[in-house]
C-alpha cells in the first residue's frame, strides 16, 4: 500500500531523476535485469543496483512495479 500512496504525490517522478538514474528506470521498468542494464551501460552489476536503490529512495517506491506506476502516472 505505501507505493500506491505515493503515486498520487509523484507529480514530475521522471524529472526529480539525473539523467543516468533516467536511463536505468527505463531500463529496469522494461523488465531488464540488472547485468544486461550494466552491460548496456558500461557499469558494474552492483553500480546499477546502488542507482535502482537511490531512484527508489528519490520516488519513494519499493519494487521495480511501483517504480513503473509513479513514472507512468507522470504521463
Amino acid at each position: 500500500m505505501r507505493e500506491h500512496g505515493n503515486m498520487h504525490n509523484t507529480g514530475g517522478a521522471m524529472q526529480r531523476l539525473t539523467p543516468a538514474e533516467r536511463l536505468v528506470a527505463a531500463m529496469a521498468m522494461r523488465g531488464t535485469p540488472y547485468k544486461s542494464i550494466a552491460r548496456s551501460l558500461d557499469k558494474s552489476p552492483a553500480t546499477v543496483r546502488n542507482q535502482l536503490h537511490m531512484i527508489y529512495q528519490k520516488l519513494g517506491v519499493s519494487n521495480r512495479t511501483a517504480l513503473s506506476c509513479a513514472l507512468l502516472s507522470d504521463l
